[in-house]
C-alpha cells in the first residue's frame, strides 16, 4: 500500500557533480584554428585537384561535338511552346536513339547514344541539336544521322495525330450521311401522302443541318491533312551538320575551378574530421587539467625545432629558432634548477655528487627534448656548472644527437659542449638503477662505476626519460628528484598526459609543472590546474 504522506519532493535527489568538465572542443573556434593549424593540410588537396584538373584536360580531353540547326513547324492548332516541348521530347525518345545506332552500325546502346545528344530550343521554332563522339568526323556524322532519323520520325508521329482525327471525322460524315438517307426517304414518303406539310418542313430542315455539318467535317478533314503536311514539309534542316569548335581555355579554367573547389571541400572535410574526432589534446589548459599541473612554458616552433634535430645545427647554434623558442625551454629548466637548489649546498642524492637535478620526461618527439637538454648541459657548462646528463629514453634520442647514434655499452658518447658526456646504461634504459639508492640514504659507489668519477664531480644532474604507463618510474628516484614533462601538442591524448603524471608522482617525484611544444598561436588558455592558481617559487623536492 502506498503512503498518502509520501512525496516526490521527499526524495533524494542526485548527488551534485563534483569536478570542472572538461572544455567542449567540437565549437566553431576550435574548427576555426584547426583549419588555420593545418591550413598546409587542405591547401595541399586543393592545389591537388586543380593538378587534376588540368592534367583531365590532358588525360581525358573532352568529346568532340557536331551540331545542327533545325527550323521547327507545327500544325497551327498547336500552341508553340508546347509544340516545341514535343518535338524536344520526340527527339530523346529511346526509339530514334535505337534507329540511329541501327543505322550507322555503332557498339553503343540506345541509352549510352542518347546520352550524348543535348537538345536547345532558341526559339519556339529553332532547335540545336548537338550530339558528341570521340572524334569529329564521327560527331559529324552521327548528328547528320539522326536529323535524319529523327525529322523521318517526327513525320510519322504528326501524321498518326492528324490520321486519328481526319478518321474521326470521317466515322461522323458517314453517320450523318447515313442518316441524311433516311431523312430523303422519309420526306419522299410524306410528300406522296400529302396534306402533312409541317412534317415534311422539319424533315428538310433536319437534312439542311446535317448536309451543313458534313460540309463542315469535311473542309476539316481537309484542313487538318492540309496542316500535318505543311508542316512536316516545313520542317527542315538550316545549318547541316558540322563541328563545334570548343575553347580550350574555358574547358582549362572549369576543370581547374572544378578540382580546386573538390579539392578544397575535400581537404577541409578531412582536416574538421579529424579535428571532431581526434582525441589529441593542443590546448594549455586541456594539458594542464590532465596532468594536475600548470603548463608554465609553451612555445609555438614545432616543426623548426625537429628540422633542427636531424643535424643541421648544433645545439650550441640553436638559440635563434623563432625568437628563441628553445631559449624558453632551456631557461625554464634553469629557472626550476636555480629554485630547487638547496639554499644550504647540501646534498640530496649522495654524499658526494649533484645538489639536484631535473629530468625532462618526452611526451611526443623525443628528439625535441634531446635538444632542450643538450642545449641546457651547454648552457649550464658556459655558466661554470658541471652536469651529470644520462638519456634513459628507450630511443636514445640523446645519445644519438651527440655520437653516432649507437648505444654505448657501459661508457659515453661526444657531446656539443667542451668536457661534456652523456651516459647511457646498458640493457634497459627504463629500469636503469642510478647512483642514489631507491630507499633510504646514499650509497657508496664501487670503484669500477664507469661514471663514478663523474658523478662525484657534477653538481646538477639532467635526465632525458620517456615515461611508458606499463612500467612504474620508481627507478627515476635513483637519478633525480623531479620530473618536467615536456609535451608536444597534438600528439598525446589526455589519458596518457594523466597516467604520465600518476605515474611520476606515484614514485615520490615532484611533478612542478609541464611545458608545451607546438602550442597554437590562437591559444588564449591559462594554462593553470585552476584560475587565479599561483605557481609555487619553491620547488625544493623530499629525498
Amino acid at each position: 500500500m502506498i503512503d498518502a504522506t509520501w512525496r516526490i519532493q521527499d526524495e533524494d535527489g542526485d548527488a551534485d557533480l563534483t569536478g570542472a568538465p572538461r572544455p567542449l572542443m567540437g565549437t566553431w573556434h576550435y574548427l576555426r584554428n584547426s583549419l588555420r593549424r593545418d591550413w598546409r593540410t587542405w591547401a595541399s588537396v586543393s592545389a591537388a585537384g586543380a593538378l587534376v584538373g588540368l592534367a583531365l584536360v590532358v588525360l581525358v580531353p573532352p568529346p568532340s561535338q557536331g551540331s545542327v540547326s533545325l527550323l521547327m513547324a507545327h500544325p497551327a492548332n498547336m500552341e508553340a511552346q508546347s509544340a516545341m516541348s514535343t518535338d524536344v521530347s520526340l527527339l530523346t525518345t529511346r526509339e530514334v536513339s535505337a534507329r540511329t545506332v541501327a543505322k550507322l552500325d555503332l557498339p553503343l546502346t540506345p541509352e549510352a547514344f542518347r546520352a550524348t545528344i543535348t537538345a536547345e530550343p532558341v526559339t519556339t521554332e529553332v532547335l540545336t541539336i548537338t550530339v558528341s563522339a570521340p572524334d569529329t568526323e564521327s560527331a559529324v556524322k552521327r548528328a547528320a544521322a539522326l536529323t535524319s532519323v529523327y525529322l523521318d520520325f517526327r513525320a510519322t508521329q504528326l501524321r498518326s495525330l492528324s490520321s486519328g482525327l481526319v478518321n474521326g471525322y470521317q466515322a461522323r460524315v458517314a453517320a450523318m450521311e447515313k442518316e441524311v438517307s433516311q431523312i430523303n426517304a422519309q420526306y419522299a414518303t410524306a410528300s406522296q401522302e400529302g396534306g402533312n406539310q409541317t412534317r415534311a418542313t422539319e424533315l428538310l430542315t433536319r437534312r439542311s443541318q446535317l448536309e451543313s455539318q458534313i460540309y463542315d467535317m469535311q473542309q476539316s478533314i481537309a484542313d487538318a491533312a492540309l496542316t500535318t503536311d505543311a508542316a512536316v514539309s516545313s520542317t527542315h534542316v538550316i545549318d547541316a551538320a558540322q563541328p563545334v569548335k570548343g575553347s580550350l581555355k574555358r574547358t582549362a579554367a572549369l576543370d581547374l575551378v572544378s578540382g580546386l573547389i573538390g579539392g578544397t571541400a575535400l581537404g577541409v572535410g578531412f582536416v574538421l574530421f579529424r579535428a571532431l574526432t581526434s582525441t589529441k589534446v593542443r590546448r594549455r589548459e586541456d594539458v594542464a587539467l590532465a596532468m594536475n599541473a600548470p603548463v608554465r612554458y609553451s612555445v609555438a616552433s614545432h616543426s623548426r625545432l625537429v628540422r633542427r634535430l636531424r643535424g643541421r645545427r648544433r645545439a650550441t647554434s640553436d638559440v635563434g629558432t623563432r625568437r628563441g623558442d628553445l631559449d624558453v625551454l632551456v631557461r625554464g629548466l634553469e629557472t626550476l634548477l636555480e629554485e630547487s637548489a638547496p639554499p644550504d649546498g647540501g646534498r640530496l642524492l649522495a654524499a658526494t655528487g649533484p645538489t639536484h637535478g631535473v629530468a625532462l620526461a618526452a611526451i611526443g618527439d623525443p628528439r625535441i627534448a634531446a635538444a632542450v637538454v643538450d642545449s641546457l648541459d651547454a648552457s649550464l657548462r658556459a655558466r661554470g656548472r658541471t652536469p651529470f646528463v644520462v638519456d634513459l629514453s628507450a630511443s636514445g634520442a640523446l645519445a644519438r644527437r651527440r655520437g653516432t647514434g649507437r648505444r654505448a655499452p657501459r661508457g659515453q658518447t661526444g657531446s656539443s659542449a667542451p668536457g661534456a658526456v652523456v651516459f647511457r646504461p646498458t640493457g634497459v634504459p627504463a629500469l636503469a638503477t642510478g647512483p642514489a639508492a631507491l630507499r633510504g640514504g646514499p650509497v657508496d659507489l664501487p670503484d669500477d662505476v664507469p661514471w663514478r668519477e663523474a658523478w662525484e664531480q657534477a653538481d646538477v644532474v639532467l635526465a632525458l626519460v620517456e615515461v611508458d604507463p606499463g612500467i612504474d618510474a620508481e627507478h627515476l628516484r635513483s637519478w633525480v628528484c623531479q620530473v618536467v614533462p615536456l609535451v608536444t601538442a597534438g600528439d598525446s591524448s589526455a589519458e596518457l598526459l594523466e597516467t604520465t603524471a600518476e605515474l611520476v608522482r606515484a614514485a615520490g617525484l615532484a611533478l612542478p609543472f609541464a611545458m608545451l611544444v607546438g602550442a597554437d598561436r590562437t591559444d588564449e588558455s591559462f594554462g593553470a590546474v585552476a584560475f587565479g592558481e599561483a605557481v609555487p617559487r619553491s620547488l625544493v623536492p623530499q629525498p
